[in-house]
């Protein structure tokens, strides 16, 4: 065993394991907060007096900077969308290492094996079917074109009656599903309960079992057919060659785009690495109405490629007039999402355009940090606007 791996195996996966499981059932909003009280709660007796009042001070450091940047969405947390799919639970150190989480690592101590794909033949009709399920599903939105036909291919359709049982809390997972039709059930057992709790039902459209393939850990919840259903089902290597590594590529890829841009610079690491995980990628081609005047919205855009223009009714009866451009960093739609209002202007791509998107809660949940700045961008826009129309 190298010295590499044996460090790693002695030293820092377990503490790793523990965190990651305890992060994942708290969802903490002050991750930092969150972390150190975790390894005080730990370690708090190893701890010299002055160890103790440098963690104090941090705390203060912390909570000092977090101040005056709570984002106006904290009063939504009950409308936020629960995660109920499968939950890790903490490991039991007493049980067996089935039970613990533990998410696949790769690197010069642990190669990936060169993979191969499965192949299910499918007609034409059947994969264009598939691509439109995977286009509305958020865990398959980092794919590529050729990503996205791999996946297609190695997808199997699998039918259940009513009351199928698709997946069985404590049992282990290695497949994911995306539903193409029905309805489904989820529910879990939680502790000292005789009657599992339902969580949350899947219809078309929808995904899930991924972290059973995410973390490696057991099912975490229950699922069952309610009505006739079909899903299509992605096997682990799959999911972990393809679907998992494009993801954290994506991740990796917008996290350094938005480094670059102005409005973004004052954010942590974390906090970008939080955004770039919600992000969605949007094309239109030249001339292409991104947002019309007048029209209620509720997505914000970057633009990542290309360039656009805003336009703009400033005189009754004669045609939009060009208000701004925008290029590469430049942003736009966020005057609806801080106002509530229709859209204020028309968006235009005057090249092939590729941008990222937020949508509504994520950027209310997201972005306070900068929402300040957002206010103040949007009064120099009227400002502009107001002198034009004069």
């Amino acid at each position: 065993m190298s010295d590499i791996q044996n460090y790693l195996d002695t030293k820092l996966r377990g503490l790793y394991e523990e965190l990651i499981t305890a992060s994942l059932i708290e969802k903490p909003k002050n991750f930092e907060m969150f972390m150190l009280n975790f390894l005080k709660k730990k370690n708090g007796d190893l701890l010299c007096d002055a160890e103790r009042e440098e963690l104090a001070q941090l705390r203060i450091q912390i909570d000092r900077q977090n101040k005056g940047v709570a984002s106006a969405s904290e009063s939504e947390g009950s409308e936020e969308d629960e995660e109920v799919d499968e939950l890790p639970v903490a490991a039991n150190k007493k049980t067996n290492n089935r039970t613990s989480v533990s998410a696949e690592a790769f690197g010069n101590w642990n190669q990936k094996t060169e993979y191969k794909p499965r192949v299910i033949n499918k007609s034409q009709e059947t994969k264009d079917k598939i691509v439109l399920r995977l286009e509305k599903s958020f865990m398959f939105a980092a794919l590529d074109n050729s990503e996205r036909l791999i996946v297609v291919n190695a997808m199997e359709e699998r039918k259940f009656s009513p009351g199928a049982q698709v997946i069985k809390q404590g049992e282990d997972g290695n497949e994911l599903f995306v539903v193409e039709s029905g309805k489904l059930e989820c529910s879990k057992l939680f502790p000292g309960e005789e009657t599992p709790k339902v969580l949350k039902f899947y219809e078309a459209g929808e995904a899930f079992g991924e972290l059973a393939l995410l973390y490696n850990t057991p099912r975490q919840a229950s699922i069952k057919a309610i009505t006739e259903s079909i899903c299509w089902v992605l096997d682990r290597e799959c999911f972990t060659h393809i679907v998992k590594d494009a993801a954290i590529k994506r991740r990796e890829q917008y996290d350094t785009f938005l480094s670059k841009v102005d409005l973004f610079k004052s954010m942590e690491t974390y906090e970008r690495s939080q955004l770039s995980e919600c992000l969605r990628a949007v094309q239109f081609k030249n001339g292409d109405y991104v947002i019309r005047e007048g029209e209620w919205g509720d997505i914000f855009y970057i633009i990542e490629q290309g360039s656009a223009i805003a336009t703009k009714v400033l005189r009754p009866g004669l045609p939009p007039e060009t208000v701004k451009e925008y290029g590469v960093g430049g942003y736009f739609g966020e005057l609806s999402l801080i106002k509530g209002e229709p859209r204020a202007a028309n968006i235009l791509a005057t090249s092939n355009l590729k941008c990222i998107s937020l949508d509504r809660r994520s950027f209310k949940r997201l972005l306070g940090p900068i929402e300040d700045i957002l206010k103040r961008n949007a009064e120099q826009y009227n400002l502009v606007i107001s002198k034009l129309a004069s």
